[in-house]
């Protein structure tokens, strides 16, 4: 028996680290993403090796990756998180109401047009409840619910472009948003105009050229901003065409016109994004609520 008892036991942090590796596929990205020094990871999982005599990493062209032995080992990290991230919230749920906090990260556009409305709901709903926020672009976002740095994360996600699963995550569609393209005035051709887009390399420009295309034309990319509101002021005053979210093309003037020769009813999805055993959380339950609420509340920009 005192054998037994002075046997190591699993240390979960340890396995975490393990299971970050096999998400990010390497150890540089799994510290990048940890905001730890690669050196740091691989101290610990040696030690982790050292303790039970398994190798768990070999090396792989300039990297490592995981020897079967730590592949199994991963999969079983999945159910105890979720065990102890289920136990965790049961011990929550037993805490004063107002001592519950839920930290939420989310992208630009859901930041300036969304978060407001969410907050003044959850005050109404849930005044137990504080919320704090962080901006993140959604890969980033969902870096920081795996790292539990963040309790839930709001992604967009568009047509043919969804974000790649990651273990341990769970996603809730949250539902759609209207996303139209506008020509400036005076201009009446697409294909003819400049236009001001999100960088080359994120999914939103890559869905909005898509568009473009299948419409029959090459947009003549002028302006690249990460902002919509950017956009915005471009196409106000006159200078851009643009691709505008919902919660960006509120209250367009009069000389905006809808873009002709494109789909008219384009969207884009919103997914909730939080870590699997916090599904039932009352907190997170609330902050979802208030989420759908408010994106359903969206108006549809059908006309300018």
């Amino acid at each position: 028996m005192s054998e037994r008892l002075g046997a190591a036991v699993l240390d979960v942090n340890k396995l975490t680290l393990l299971r970050e590796v096999a998400a990010h596929g390497g150890i540089t990205a799994a510290a990048d993403a940890l905001r730890m020094s690669p050196s740091n990871i691989s101290q610990q999982l040696r030690r982790l090796e050292h303790e039970y005599g398994v190798a768990l990493l070999e090396s792989h062209g300039r990297g490592v990756r995981l020897t079967p032995a730590a592949a199994r080992l991963v999969e079983r990290t999945e159910d105890i998180l979720e065990i102890l991230e289920e136990a965790e919230g049961e011990l929550a749920s037993g805490r004063a109401e107002n001592a519950s906090t839920v930290r939420l990260a989310g992208f630009h556009t859901f930041a300036i047009g969304l978060l407001p409305g969410v907050i003044a709901r959850l005050r109404e709903s849930a005044p137990w409840l504080e919320l704090e926020f962080v901006q993140l672009d959604p890969e980033a976002a969902i870096d920081e619910v795996l790292a539990r740095r963040a309790d839930l994360a709001v992604v967009d996600e568009y047509r043919g472009l969804a974000l790649p699963p990651a273990p341990g995550i769970v996603r809730i569609p949250l539902g759609e948003e209207r996303i139209a393209a506008y020509l400036p005035g005076g201009v009446g051709d697409p294909a003819a105009a400049a236009w001001a887009t999100e960088p080359a390399t994120s999914d939103a420009f890559t869905w909005a050229r898509g568009v473009c295309r299948e419409a029959g034309f090459e947009p003549r990319v002028r302006f690249v901003s990460p902002d919509p509101h950017v956009h915005r002021r471009l196409l106000e005053q006159g200078i851009a065409a643009a691709f505008l979210p919902a919660t960006a093309a509120f209250g367009l003037p009069p000389t905006v016109r809808l873009a002709p020769g494109l789909p008219a009813d384009l969207r884009r999805n919103h997914t909730l994004i939080l870590r699997r055993g916090t599904e039932r959380s009352a907190a997170n339950a609330a902050c979802r609520a208030a989420i759908a609420a408010e994106l359903a509340a969206l108006p549809d920009q059908d006309t300018v």
